[in-house]
C-alpha cells in the first residue's frame, strides 16, 4: 500500500531512554477500575470474548496490566524499545496466570507480531485476537494502516476500543478558589504548552473527534484494493463514540469517571511525563541550566499554591482534586 501517513510520528516516547521509560511507568497514573469496567463491558456486551487481548501503543504496560487479568492471554505492543523493556520488568499476569507478552511493534505492522502466531490454527497470527485496545495512544498511529492491520488479526466479532483523556478540571465542590485555579490550569494547557504540541496532542484536545475512521476519506493517499476490503470489515452502524465529563462537566451526585486526587509532588512527576512538557524542557534546556527561567511545571505548582493561599480553606493545602474528560471509541469487525 502506498500512502502518506495521516499522523506525524511522535519522536518523544519512541526515543525514551531506559530511565525515562521507567519514570514514565512510575509517574503516569493508571486508569480507574470504573474505566476498565467500561472498556470490558463495551466489548463483552456486543459478544466479544475474553481469550486474547492485544494492547497497542502500550508504553510501559500501564493499561495492559489493568486489562490482562480479565483475559486468558495478553500481548502488549509498542514501537519504543525502552518502553517494552520497562513493561517486561514489571510483573503482570492474565486470568490464566500466564505472564503478559510484550513485543516491539508499531501500529502499522500488527500482523507481523511473532507473539500472535501461537494463537491461530495455521500459525499465521491472523484472526485470533478478541480485543484490540489503545489507551491514550491512537493519536500517534498511522491511518488507515492501523485499521488494515487490526482487521487482519481480529476475530470476526472482535472489537477495537480506543480511548483518551483531555485536560484537568478541578472539582469545583472541593477545590479552594476553584475558578482561579481552573483558569490557571487552562492557561497552562492552552497558552504555555500548546506551542509544543504535535498534531497527535491536538487530536486528544478534540477527544478524537478528528481521528480517522475505517470508512473515512484519505486525501492524498493511494488505498489499494486489499486495504479497502480490510477496512470494509468494520461496519459504521456498529461504531460508538462515548464522551464523559467534557469541559469538566459532572452531573449532580456523580464523580469524574477519570477522578484523581494527587499531591503537588505527584502532579509534578506526572506532568514531567507529558510530551509537550518534555518538548518545552528540551527547547529551553540552555536557559534552564543557566537558571534564567523557571521550569514550567515548577511554576505551575508554585502558582497553584499561591491561588490556594488566597483563601482560608486553601492555606497549606498540598493536593488537588478533580478529573479529566474521557472519550471511548468502539469498532466491531463484521461476523462473516
Amino acid at each position: 500500500m502506498a500512502s502518506t501517513s495521516t499522523q506525524q510520528k511522535d519522536p518523544t516516547f519512541r526515543n525514551y531512554s531506559s530511565s525515562a521509560a521507567q519514570a514514565y511507568a512510575q509517574n503516569r497514573h493508571g486508569y480507574p477500575d470504573s474505566v476498565i469496567s467500561l472498556i470490558l463491558n463495551q466489548h463483552t456486551s456486543t459478544g466479544g470474548a475474553l481469550n486474547l487481548l492485544l494492547d497497542v501503543g502500550c508504553g510501559p504496560g500501564t493499561a495492559t496490566r489493568s486489562l490482562a487479568p480479565h483475559f486468558q492471554h495478553a500481548i502488549g505492543a509498542d514501537p519504543g524499545q525502552s518502553m517494552i523493556e520497562t513493561a517486561r520488568s514489571i510483573p503482570s499476569a492474565t486470568a490464566a496466570g500466564k505472564p503478559v507478552t510484550y513485543e516491539v511493534c508499531a501500529s502499522d505492522a500488527l500482523s507481523s507480531l511473532s507473539a500472535l502466531k501461537q494463537y491461530s490454527a495455521d500459525g499465521s497470527g491472523k484472526a485470533c485476537v478478541d480485543l484490540i485496545t489503545a489507551a491514550t495512544a491512537a493519536h500517534w498511529f498511522d491511518y488507515p494502516e492501523f485499521y488494515r492491520e487490526a482487521a487482519k488479526v481480529l476475530k470476526p466479532g472482535g472489537s477495537i476500543i480506543l480511548w483518551c483523556t483531555k485536560g484537568y478540571y478541578v472539582d469545583e465542590r472541593t477545590t479552594p478558589n476553584a475558578k482561579k485555579c481552573q483558569d490557571l490550569w487552562q492557561s497552562f494547557e492552552n497558552d504555555l504548552l500548546r506551542p509544543y504540541e504535535m498534531p497527535g496532542n491536538q487530536l486528544t484536545r478534540e477527544l478524537y473527534a478528528g481521528l480517522p475512521l475505517p470508512w473515512s476519506e484519505y486525501p492524498g493517499q493511494t488505498v489499494d484494493d486489499e486495504t479497502k476490503t480490510l477496512l470494509n470489515m468494520f461496519d459504521e452502524k456498529d461504531y460508538r463514540r462515548l464522551v464523559f465529563n467534557d469541559n469538566g462537566q459532572v452531573k449532580p451526585g456523580e464523580e469524574f469517571l477519570m477522578s484523581r486526587r494527587v499531591t503537588f509532588e505527584q502532579t509534578a512527576r506526572m506532568l514531567g511525563t507529558v510530551s509537550p512538557v518534555t518538548r518545552w524542557r528540551e527547547a529551553n534546556k540552555d536557559k534552564l541550566e543557566k537558571g534564567e527561567i523557571e521550569d514550567v511545571v515548577d511554576m505551575m505548582i508554585r502558582l497553584t499554591r499561591e491561588v490556594f493561599d488566597q483563601v482560608p480553606e486553601g492555606k497549606g493545602r498540598d493536593w488537588v482534586e478533580g478529573g479529566g474528560a474521557l472519550v471511548v471509541m468502539v469498532f466491531k469487525k463484521k461476523i462473516e
